[in-house]
């Protein structure tokens, strides 16, 4: 009789478990950490919230730059869209026109419809052996949506205004034209290439220097080169963001796992465990942080991620990309400032037909 009671009890223990587990609310979170040791960084938080929320389960799903934008438009379009989701702060103004975003408490995501999580921006690094950061050593080519984030800092530098403000077409003038012949004439040695190929050739030293982002650093830290630095310049900031959907039916466990996430002490501990995280949204606080700022290649990405700005907030942003991305490819090849100047004229008209739909 004894066994026989302690066998109801041990059946009764794990019905009684898988109740439980079974009457949790599930909260849907599609993200793109999609590298192994970016996904291993988040399911270790997700594992902390769930412990610390025993009566929230977190199903997250892993997308890739590639095509998760067209998994997202599938799913809100029938209507199987996540609880809560990721996005590049340039991604989300075009879900959000659709709209697709609930509004934020302030407490989250200061009334806006999202939390800025973490935050980075590409860097001038050089190499202290050849340069002092400019002119650039290499000029980054045929790499989708990184051709802007690693030109458009120097076009600043030489007094475009692209980006800054709406509309796009009304920066595509002659001064941009000036601006990019100057960009390009005064680097007349660079070398055009992919970005990857360019972060090589400056860690092996055969560029005096690039706009890169902050992966840089664990690259540079692994083959021991201690010869990098940057030179802080304003740049785009760019953001991750959390959205929670309007479609949501959980949204009162979505809303503590968003706030869990961009919670400073969470966002710092998947910085530290990805370094091509960047930093925590809250930059003031990063910047008394030793944690970022023990290594003086990182003081210099945290340097220029605090004097950035983001891109304007426009729905056509991600449309009107690969015009100007083939239009600065083309200028490099130019021969003359009326070369350049043609370029820029026709992407102005081509821009302009995106922004007139």
């Amino acid at each position: 009789m004894g066994a026989t009671k302690a066998a109801l009890l041990a059946i009764a223990l794990i019905i009684g478990a898988c109740s439980n587990r079974d009457s949790r609310t599930t909260v849907t979170f599609w993200h793109f950490w999609s590298e192994p040791s970016q996904r291993a960084a988040l399911d270790s938080l997700i594992e902390v919230f769930e412990r610390e929320n025993p009566t929230v389960d977190v199903q997250a799903t892993v997308l890739s730059w590639a095509d998760g934008k067209a998994k997202l438009q599938v799913a809100f379009n029938s209507g199987t869209a996540p609880d809560v989701v990721h996005l590049g702060g340039d991604w989300f103004a075009e879900f959000d026109s659709a709209p697709v975003f609930d509004d934020l408490p302030k407490t989250i995501g200061n009334g806006s419809r999202s939390a800025q999580w973490l935050v980075n921006a590409r860097a001038l690094v050089y190499d202290v052996r050849r340069s002092a950061g400019l002119p650039v050593g290499g000029l980054c080519v045929s790499d989708p949506h990184n051709v802007i984030k690693r030109v458009l800092p120097l076009l600043w530098l030489n007094g475009s205004r692209l980006y800054q403000r709406l509309p796009i077409s009304g920066d595509l003038t002659d001064s941009l034209a000036e601006s990019i012949w100057n960009v390009v004439t005064t680097s007349p040695t660079a070398i055009r290439d992919r970005s990857r190929q360019l972060d090589e050739l400056l860690l092996r030293g055969e560029i005096s220097s690039v706009l890169t982002g902050a992966w840089i650093v664990a690259m540079a830290d692994k083959q021991n080169n201690s010869t990098l630095r940057v030179r802080p310049i304003p740049s785009i900031l760019n953001s991750d963001v959390l959205a929670l959907t309007r479609s949501s039916s959980s949204k009162s466990a979505a809303l503590s796992l968003l706030a869990f996430l961009c919670r400073y002490d969470n966002a710092r501990a998947l910085c530290i465990s990805v370094t091509d995280a960047g930093f925590p949204a809250d930059l003031a606080r990063a910047s008394q942080d030793t944690v970022f700022t023990r290594d003086s290649l990182q003081r210099g990405f945290l340097r220029t991620a605090q004097m950035s700005f983001p891109l304007v907030h426009s729905a056509k942003l991600l449309s009107i990309e690969p015009i100007i991305e083939d239009m600065l490819e083309r200028c490099y090849g130019a021969k003359s400032k009326e070369h350049v100047a043609a370029y820029v004229r026709s992407a102005r008209d081509q821009v302009l037909r995106v922004e007139s739909h």
